[in-house]
């Protein structure tokens, strides 16, 4: 007796609940807005004083990678992101490096997004043991991810809201500053983009180090099996979110410029975020930043955006 085994030809699928704006949402929070505070003050003495220009180089270059993320997705809409690029492009054990490559970052940054939010818990509220931060954050986290990448999504999209609230904040406080005499004292000048004595190869230099403030951009390829239409939003979601993120950074260090329009009042440049917050906003926004924004959104993304979510998963045929 002869038998006729039918192959089972079903794969797992992820469910196709996103759409243009949440995944731009995901890619901004990705890079982190508040990103261009922590690098302001070196980039500004590297430049002479033009972060802004650098910031334009930075982004002509981001917007080229960002085209050729879009060929990419559209070539091969899967989950892989830069794994199945490299993977079917070049070769599958390049495709094994950079998967591998891929895995340990999502392996360390959660640890050490979580290890800088417990430093900035503990000096916030010092009474309280530093394991209990660890616990809830992870706890928090997990439950997060665990849910749906819509979760996921919404709680990305507040916390970009809120960075770009901080933001505005900031840059209000800024022309309100400069408008009274700090800095450059004139709201309108050239000087943030060039000046007499500038040079190229500096700003180049500046642009260089600011690319790591576009770090995560990429990271909305991976969302191509969770998003409607994945070949059309995906590419347009890439683009726009460089290039969003971009201008953004761009005209919030041309008036961060117009109040430092040297690094002479930082007293440690390489770390210039809580001086620009204590010299714009004082010691009570100083104190009340929120940093944990950053912390506990890149902790979400490292540890599970980018993967499957369980309440997510269909069989199809």
């Amino acid at each position: 007796m002869s038998h006729n085994v039918t192959p089972n030809t079903s794969r797992v699928e992820l469910r196709k609940t996103l759409t243009l704006i949440p995944v731009v949402m995901m890619g901004l929070a990705y890079m982190q807005p508040m990103t261009l505070f922590d690098t302001f003050g070196i980039v500004s003495g590297l430049t002479d004083g033009h972060v802004a220009t650098a910031y334009a180089f930075a982004l002509i270059a981001i917007l080229f990678t960002a085209l050729s993320y879009g060929k990419l997705v559209r070539r091969f809409p899967s989950a892989g992101s830069a794994y199945t690029y490299a993977q079917k492009s070049i070769s599958p054990t390049v495709g094994f490096m950079v998967g591998w490559s891929s895995l340990l970052d999502y392996l360390f940054m959660p640890m050490i997004n979580i290890l800088l939010a417990k430093i900035y818990f503990e000096a916030l509220v010092p009474t309280v043991p530093s394991w209990i931060f660890v616990v809830a954050l992870v706890a928090f986290m997990t439950i997060s991810n665990l849910r749906s990448i819509k979760t996921v999504a919404n709680f990305n999209t507040l916390i970009v809201i809120l960075q770009m609230g901080i933001v505005a904040v900031i840059v209000g406080l800024i022309i309100y500053g400069v408008s009274h005499g700090e800095g450059a004292g004139t709201l309108v000048s050239s000087r943030p983009f060039w000046s007499e004595g500038a040079h190229v190869v500096p700003m180049i230099t500046g642009a260089t180090i600011l690319c790591f403030s576009f770090l995560g951009f990429d990271g909305i390829s991976s969302l191509s099996e969770e998003t409607k239409d994945a070949e059309r939003v995906i590419p347009r979601a890439i683009f726009l979110t460089a290039l969003i993120g971009g201008l953004i950074f761009i005209a919030a260090s041309y008036f961060l410029q117009l109040y430092f329009p040297d690094i002479s009042r930082f007293k440690d440049p390489d770390a210039s975020q809580p001086e620009i917050m204590l010299y714009v906003a004082g010691k009570t926004f100083q104190w009340g930043r929120a940093d944990f924004l950053q912390r506990d959104r890149t902790g979400i993304r490292y540890g599970g955006t980018r993967g499957r979510f369980p309440s997510d998963v269909r069989h199809g045929s």
